[in-house]
C-alpha cells in the first residue's frame, strides 16, 4: 500500500519455503521492518525511501527478471483495461538458476503490474511467486502497532 497524501507505504513479504513474514513500513522517519516470525524490529530511521521504489522493489521485481512472455489478450483490471501476458519460459537459461518458468502476468494500461503468478524451476527446485494488488485507488496506511514510539 501506498499513501501519497501521508507519504507512507507498508508492503508484506511471506516465504513459506523459508517460513519469513515480514513487514515493512517507509515514512518520512525512515525504513522500519518487522519480522513477524521471530518479532525482530530493524530500525533504519535515516534510510531515504521513494515512492517509485516501492514499486519496482526488489521483492516484486525479481521474479519477472528474465521471462519470456507472450501478450495473450486484453482483459479489464478495476475498469481500465489491461493485458495479460503468459509466461513461456526464461530468456538466457544459463544465467538464472531457473531453467523454465509458466505463468501469466497483468499489467494495466497505466503501466501497473496488476498481478503475477509464476513458477520457476529446474530439476532440483520449483518456487512460485504470486503477488496480487487488492485494489487500485486512494490508501491510507496507518502507523502499524509493532512500531516503536519515538
Amino acid at each position: 500500500m501506498f499513501d501519497a497524501d501521508a507519504g507512507t507505504a507498508a508492503m508484506r513479504f511471506v516465504d513459506t519455503q523459508f517460513g519469513t513474514d515480514t513487514h515493512v513500513y517507509y515514512s518520512a522517519n525512515g525504513v522500519y521492518e518487522y519480522d513477524r516470525t521471530t518479532g525482530e524490529l530493524d530500525q533504519r530511521p535515516d534510510e531515504d525511501w521513494e515512492p517509485n521504489r516501492i514499486a519496482s522493489h526488489e521483492g516484486v521485481r525479481r521474479p519477472l527478471l528474465d521471462l519470456e512472455i507472450n501478450a495473450t489478450e486484453t482483459i479489464s483490471v478495476e475498469e481500465t483495461t489491461a493485458v495479460r501476458y503468459t509466461v513461456t519460459g526464461i530468456r538466457k537459461p544459463d544465467s538464472v538458476p531457473s531453467n523454465t518458468a509458466t505463468g501469466h502476468i497483468v499489467v494495466t494500461e497505466d503501466g501497473y503490474i496488476a498481478e503475477y503468478n509464476i513458477t520457476r524451476g529446474n530439476d532440483e527446485f520449483t518456487r512460485q511467486t504470486i503477488y496480487d494488488v487488492s485494489e487500485f485507488g486512494n490508501a491510507k496506511v496507518a502507523r502499524p502497532a509493532w512500531m516503536p514510539d519515538k
